[in-house]
C-alpha cells in the first residue's frame, strides 16, 4: 500500500542504511502488553483475528507517514511548531499526557525483563542492574541516536528469530492461517479486537517519529529513505505480532475455547478449570491436557480443581450465586513461555523469553525516550538527543517504571497490580491518544506547513478513520474500564 509520494529525490544508499527510526518504532510497538494480549487473542480465537493485525498495522503506518514526513517538512521541533500553532499550554498538554502514560506503563517493561530473566534466574532486583545500563547509555553516547539505532536493530533481529523459530516449531495450519485474513465470524468485533488494535496503533510511537527523522538527520531530499523506513518498520511489526498470535493458535487452538476458569475462594488462589463437556471427544482431550498442566514457579499442578460445565452448573445451580467466570486466557509471560515446554522442550520456553527480554528491554529504552522528549520539547526547554532536559525526563520515567516495578515484585510480590496506577494511566490514555492523533492529523493537513508533503486525499482520509477508531476505543475503555474501576476504588 501506499501511503506518500515523496518528492525527495532517491539515494543510492545501501537498504539498511535507509533504515532506523521505523525499527525504532516497532520495538516500542512490541512490548510485554502487545506480546500478552497477542498470545491470548491467537489462544483463544485461533488465527481468525489476523486481519485485525493488518488493520491496525496500516493505521499505524499511516500516522508513522504523517510523523516522518512532518520530521523532515519543518525546521523546527514538533512541539515548538504546536506552541507556534496552538499555543504553549497546548503543547504542555499533549507532553504531560505522553509523559505520564511512558512513566506509568513504563512498570510493565520492567516486568517483562524481570520475567524473561527469573525464569532462570531467582532474583528480584536484576531490573536495577538494567536500569542502570539504560541511564549509561542515554549519558554515555555522544551519538546517541546512531547508538539506539544499532542496539534496535539487534533487537528486531533477536526478536524476528526467536518468535519464528517458536512458530516453526509448533507446525503452524497454514490453511487456517490465510482465512484468519478474511473478516469473519462471531467475535470479530470484541474487546480483544479492540485490546489488539491498541496495543499495535500505538499514536505517541508515531508521533515520536518526527523527533527520529530529525536524530536520524534526513532533510526533504531523502524523505523517500524515510517512507521505506516506515514500511519496514510497519512490515517488522506485522510480522512480529502475527507470529506471536499464531503459535498460540496453534498449539493451544481450539481447546481454549472450551475453557472457562473461575475464582471461588475469597482469598484468590482456589481457582477452577471448566471444561464444556457437550463434546465428549473434545472433553476427554482438552481434560487430559488440563491435568498435566503445573504452574511455572511451584511445578504443582495448575488447576485447584478441574470439572466439566455440567459439574459446575450442577454445584451451584442457581445461576445468580455462581462464581465469575472468564475465557481461559495467559495471566503472564512465563506461563505463555513455560505452557511450550511440553510440545518444544527446553529450546521453546527458552527462545521464547530471549524474544521476551529484547521485546522487553528495547521498548523499555524507547518509550521512557517518547515521554522524556516529548515533555521537554512541549516545555519549549530541548528536543535535541544532547539537550539536558529530555534526558533528565527520560531518566525519570526509568526510574519510576523501576520503582513501581520493585514495589510490584518485592512488595506484591506479583500477586496484584499497582491498581491506582493504572487506572490513572488509563484516564491518560483516553485523553492523550485521541488528541495526539488528531494534532498529528490537523498539522500535517495544512499545506502551509508541510508543502507539498502535505496529506493526500488518500492519507487524509486513512487519518480521519485511525481517529475516529482512537475515539471508540477511549470511549470503550472508559466505560468498560477507567469509571467502574474508579466506582470501585471510591467505594472501597
Amino acid at each position: 500500500m501506499s501511503t506518500a509520494e515523496p518528492t525527495g529525490t532517491a539515494t543510492s544508499k545501501k537498504w539498511h542504511q535507509r533504515l532506523g527510526p521505523g525499527l525504532i518504532t516497532a520495538c516500542v510497538v512490541i512490548g510485554p502488553g502487545s506480546i500478552l494480549t497477542s498470545s491470548n487473542v491467537g489462544g483463544r480465537y485461533g488465527y481468525s483475528l489476523s486481519w485485525v493485525v493488518v488493520v491496525a498495522v496500516v493505521f499505524m503506518l499511516v500516522y508513522m507517514s504523517m510523523g516522518a514526513r512532518l520530521g523532515v517538512s519543518v525546521n523546527q521541533s514538533a512541539g515548538s511548531l504546536i506552541a507556534e500553532r496552538l499555543g504553549r499550554w497546548f503543547a504542555v498538554l499533549i507532553g504531560i499526557s505522553v509523559f505520564f502514560i511512558s512513566a506509568a506503563f513504563q512498570f510493565g517493561n520492567n516486568l517483562g525483563v524481570h520475567y524473561a530473566l527469573t525464569t532462570y534466574l531467582d532474583v528480584n532486583y536484576l531490573i536495577v542492574i538494567f536500569n542502570a545500563l539504560a541511564i549509561g547509555f542515554l549519558l554515555a553516547f555522544k551519538n546517541m541516536y546512531k547508538a539506539l539505532e544499532k542496539l534496535m536493530m539487534a533487537f528486531v533481529g533477536l526478536m524476528l528469530v526467536a518468535f519464528a523459530a517458536n512458530l516453526i516449531i509448533s507446525g503452524p495450519r497454514f490453511g487456517e492461517w490465510f482465512s484468519g485474513f478474511i473478516p469473519s465470524g462471531e467475535n470479530q468485533f470484541s474487546l480483544s479486537v479492540l485490546a489488539l488494535v491498541g496495543t499495535t496503533f500505538v499514536v505517541s510511537a508515531a508521533f515520536f517519529q518526527s523527533y527520529l527523522v530529525r536524530q536520524k538527520g534526513w532533510s526533504k531530499n531523502e524523505l523517500r529513505d524515510g517512507i521505506v523506513d516506515v514500511r519496514v518498520g510497519a512490515f517488522i511489526m506485522a510480522a512480529i505480532t502475527l507470529m506471536l498470535m499464531a503459535t498460540p493458535a496453534t498449539v493451544f487452538y481450539p481447546d481454549f475455547q472450551h475453557e472457562r476458569t473461575a475464582t471461588e475462594s475469597v482469598d484468590s488462589k482456589t481457582v477452577t478449570l471448566i471444561i464444556d463437556d457437550s463434546n465428549a471427544t473434545d472433553y476427554q482431550r482438552v481434560r487430559k491436557n488440563a491435568e498435566a498442566e503445573t504452574d511455572w514457579k511451584t511445578g504443582e499442578p495448575k488447576w485447584a480443581v478441574v470439572m466439566s460445565s455440567s459439574e459446575f452448573e450442577e454445584k451451584y445451580p442457581d445461576a445468580d450465586s455462581r462464581p465469575k467466570t472468564e475465557p481461559r486466557g495467559f495471566k503472564d509471560l512465563p506461563e505463555i513461555g513455560t505452557s511450550l515446554q511440553p510440545l518444544f522442550g527446553s529450546i521453546g520456553p527458552t527462545l521464547f523469553f530471549l524474544g521476551v527480554f529484547a521485546a522487553a528491554y528495547s521498548s523499555f529504552l524507547v518509550n521512557s525516550m517518547i515521554g522524556g522528549f516529548i515533555l521537554a520539547d512541549g516545555l519549549g526547554i530541548g528536543h535535541k538527543p544532547e539537550d539536558k532536559w529530555p534526558k533528565i525526563f527520560t531518566i525519570s520515567v526509568l526510574m519510576i517504571g523501576m520503582l513501581v516495578g520493585l514495589y510490584c515484585i518485592v512488595v506484591l510480590e506479583l500477586k496484584t497490580s499497582p491498581v491506582m496506577l493504572i487506572v490513572s494511566a488509563q484516564a491518560a490514555t483516553v485523553l492523550a491518544s485521541p488528541v495526539v492523533a488528531g494534532t498529528l492529523l490537523w498539522l500535517t493537513s495544512r499545506k502551509d506547513i508541510m508543502g507539498e508533503n502535505v496529506n493526500t486525499p488518500l492519507q487524509l482520509t486513512l487519518g480521519i478513520i485511525g481517529l475516529i477508531l482512537l475515539l471508540v476505543m477511549s470511549a470503550n475503555l472508559a466505560y468498560y474500564t477507567v469509571i467502574p474501576k474508579i466506582q470501585a476504588l471510591l467505594a472501597a
